[in-house]
């Protein structure tokens, strides 16, 4: 298989994104066994936009049983008189037996003998059907033994995606050419052509829309993406004398426009930044993407690394885009969706992790209740006026059993192959550190999928958490896996509008810690993965807790409930304390203001519900 340049004639139309081969060659056999159907359609797509100049004359071949073909041809083919019709054995029928198949196959090859023997194309074009197996497999033939040259080309059918049909696995070692339609198949194997003219990332943008968003922006990075933008929307890019030259300009000036938005982001307090800014961030990510995209469509030294490289920058940049910038007002999910696009594509190429399953230690499980606390009242799947009317109302926290057995996350997060394969190549901000008041605590950017390796997997000496990350609005595969609570329906506040909860993932190894700390919200806590020990507090002993006196931390307290200092905070004797653990499948009912510790006995991953 020869992985050669091949020149396009005429492009269909950007929805079936399909091209035509222009080969400089006469005397042309075309091939499609029905004519009706998929196949059918898409092979008088591809002739009927064909230069007929160049494709001169043209032999149509079709199975003898195939009662519809020769008027479709003649339909398509109108008053021209340069092509034939031949007609040769069907290899096999729908519903044929393998066995008499056997005879069929054997008559369809020697049909093929003698059509290419006789009419000596040099160009065989088929899409799929597998009667055009002993055609290609007789040119191969006669290539071997210096018979004819025949130039084949199989162009794989749009319906294929992700894999090659049969007749393509079975033409890809026989044939010259290969064109595949979808990016995702290209990287089946590594030498077929991809003829996708729209890039995964452009294909998906509405460029009127997008320039409108460009009046959201401060006007000193406004200026500088108008231009590149008027030149992206047009698609005069490609019209450009020097296009890496253009590119690479362009690509400088997004980069100054990102330093200097990444100045004002990290200024001051994150809800004091302006949020021009933040939809300034979103924007120059995904041109930036967009021109990365572009500069590699260009480039004709094309390889499996390069193709891993451009995409890596690609993904780390849009999801630079997601947790710094803001959704764009005509569009919000516009980088989301394609960083699941491109993710998708990618996902291919991740390596597979040391370790299957994420591992449990249940010697390290204890249900002990220490002797100052009290038990949490549990519950086995609660009706909703029981919620209401036993829990949420009197405001007291409860363990909920039973309400999260059609949780999909139950069994498929414990597979670290689906995680890698659905989130491993993106960018997370991972806490460094036990918990956030240690002095050493800081935070990362880092991929899932080193996440997984270095911290979950491997446990190094540095205790990494995913806490309180909206990881399922950055990527809302994974959000498919879990269902939001019915409880989460019932509000403090009658006239308040129904909004959907606040969901975060907290994903983290054995001994990650949330100190002792309280939210203004309801928060249903969903333990997943592995097993939790959580501490509790009633707003009335707030005194008790010794909170911190300062703006950033007022809500967490200073004292720690597992290793208590009497001396030194003599009033935690009085604060009545509860307790409870959490594990796989099982849901956690804070109140609002309530003070709770908790701390990972094993690797866990956990889903908080916030709402009002």
């Amino acid at each position: 298989m020869n992985q050669v340049g091949i020149k396009y004639d005429k492009q269909i139309t950007k929805e079936q994104n399909v091209f035509i081969t222009f080969l400089s060659f006469f005397n042309y056999m075309f091939h499609d066994h029905r004519w009706s159907g998929g196949h059918t359609a898409e092979m008088m797509q591809i002739v009927k936009h064909m230069n007929y100049d160049n494709y001169t004359p043209r032999i149509y071949v079709c199975a003898l049983t195939d009662k519809i073909s020769t008027e479709k041809i003649k339909s398509l083919e109108g008053n021209r008189s340069d092509y034939k019709i031949i007609k040769i054995t069907r290899s096999r029928e729908v519903g044929q037996s393998y066995i008499s198949s056997v005879w069929t196959t054997t008559l369809a090859i020697l049909d093929s003998v003698s059509v290419l023997w006789f009419e000596k194309p040099e160009l065989i074009l088929c899409n799929g059907p597998g009667t055009c197996v002993p055609l290609c497999i007789i040119a191969f033939l006669f290539k071997i033994f210096f018979i004819s040259d025949i130039i084949t080309v199989f162009i794989e059918s749009f319906c294929r995606v992700e894999t090659f049909s049969l007749t393509g696995k079975i033409l890809y070692y026989l044939v010259d050419h290969v064109i595949v339609q979808w990016p995702y198949l290209k990287i089946t194997i590594e030498y077929t052509e991809m003829t996708s003219e729209a890039g995964l990332t452009t294909a998906l943008i509405n460029w009127i829309l997008l320039k409108e968003d460009l009046k959201y922006l401060p006007i000193e990075i406004k200026v500088h993406l108008t231009s590149i933008v008027d030149v992206l929307q047009t698609d005069s890019v490609k019209k450009l004398e020097n296009i890496k030259k253009w590119i690479t300009k362009s690509l400088i000036r997004i980069e100054a426009c990102l330093d200097r938005t990444w100045q004002i982001l990290n200024s001051g307090y994150w809800k004091d930044v302006p949020l021009s800014y933040r939809y300034s961030y979103s924007f120059c990510s995904l041109i930036k993407i967009i021109l990365l995209e572009i500069d590699y469509e260009q480039n004709e030294a094309k390889s499996v690394d390069t193709e891993i490289n451009i995409l890596q920058q690609i993904i780390q940049q849009i999801d630079k885009g997601i947790l710094l910038g803001a959704p764009l007002p005509s569009e919000p999910s516009l980088l989301t969706s394609i960083a699941s696009k491109i993710n998708d594509h990618y996902s291919k190429f991740m390596k597979t992790l040391t370790a299957k399953k994420i591992a449990i230690d249940h010697s390290k499980v204890s249900q002990t209740l220490l002797p100052e606390f009290l038990q949490v009242n549990r519950y086995n799947e609660p009706s909703m006026e029981s919620f209401y009317k036993d829990i949420f109302m009197p405001k007291v926290p409860a363990v909920l059993t039973g309400c999260m057995k059609y949780w999909n996350a139950l069994h498929l997060w414990q597979d670290i192959d689906y995680l890698n394969k659905t989130a491993g190549s993106r960018t997370v901000p991972i806490e460094i550190g036990s918990h956030y008041t240690e002095e050493d605590w800081t935070q990362n950017l880092v991929t899932f999928s080193e996440f997984l390796q270095s911290h979950v997997i491997e446990g190094t000496q540095k205790i990494g958490y995913l806490a309180q990350h909206q990881l399922f609005d950055q990527i809302p595969e994974l959000k498919k896996d879990i269902i939001i609570p019915d409880y989460c329906s019932f509000s403090d506040t009658e006239d308040a509008e129904a909004e959907p909860p606040d969901i975060n993932a907290w994903f983290g190894p054995a001994e990650t810690v949330s100190p002792l700390h309280y939210d203004i919200k309801n928060n249903l806590l969903c333990q997943v993965l592995g097993y939790k020990r959580i501490f509790l507090y009633n707003p009335s002993d707030s005194v008790n807790l010794y909170p911190y006196d300062t703006k950033l931390l007022h809500n967490t307290a200073q004292v720690d409930p597992v290793k208590p200092d009497y001396i030194k905070w003599p009033n935690l004797k009085k604060a009545k304390g509860f307790m409870c653990y959490l594990g796989p499948g099982e849901m956690l009912y804070i109140p609002p203001k309530w003070w709770h510790h908790v701390t990972a006995l094993t690797p866990s991953f956990s889903v908080s519900f916030w709402w009002t």
